[in-house]
């Protein structure tokens, strides 16, 4: 078994199978095999079999975007893999607890406000980003001391959501 995170969540994947530009796995029961064929200039195919035998492919392009993360362009949507999570300081340089804007996008809800007590990986808000949707997450125990954002407002990458304070 492997281990794969999503939104922060850790998620059990059974038998994994990983052989070169390809990686197959059941996630909930439900068996996944995609194929990754490069491209030139940057770009690659991600190949997803639907069906036993029918692949349907997405065409992308991926690069360092120079704070230590990758971004990827898939099938016209954006995302930023990282091997840290988007609330620690390498998502754009403020403190660890507070979480930042990964990239541009609209604040699609809070889901704390103001005094509340949230602990280390606590959902605190979701943001919409080229149809993606994106939770971001306390990075330790803490309170919330300040909400810098208002719901359906647009915010550029970098910019904090939060100021908030350690519980000792």
């Amino acid at each position: 078994m492997s281990a794969l995170h999503i939104n922060g969540q850790a998620v059990t994947l059974d038998a994994v199978d990983k052989k070169p530009c390809e990686l197959a796995f059941q996630l909930g029961g439900k068996p996944y095999r995609f194929r990754l064929e490069p491209l030139a200039e940057g770009g690659f195919a991600l190949q997803e079999e639907t069906s036993p035998g029918i692949w349907q492919s997405y065409r992308g392009t991926m690069w360092a975007d120079g704070k230590g993360a990758r971004r990827i362009q898939l099938a016209g949507q954006n995302a930023v893999v990282s091997a840290t999570p988007v609330s620690t300081s390498a998502a754009g340089g403020h403190g660890a607890l507070s979480p930042v804007a990964p990239m541009p996008g609209l604040v699609r809800q809070l889901l704390v406000k103001l005094g509340d007590t949230v602990v280390k990986g606590q959902a605190l808000a979701v943001m919409e980003a080229m149809k993606l949707q994106i939770t971001l997450a306390a990075g330790g125990d803490a309170t919330v001391d300040a909400v810098l954002v208002k719901e359906g407002e647009m915010i550029a990458e970098g910019v904090e959501l939060f100021k908030l304070t350690e519980k000792k």
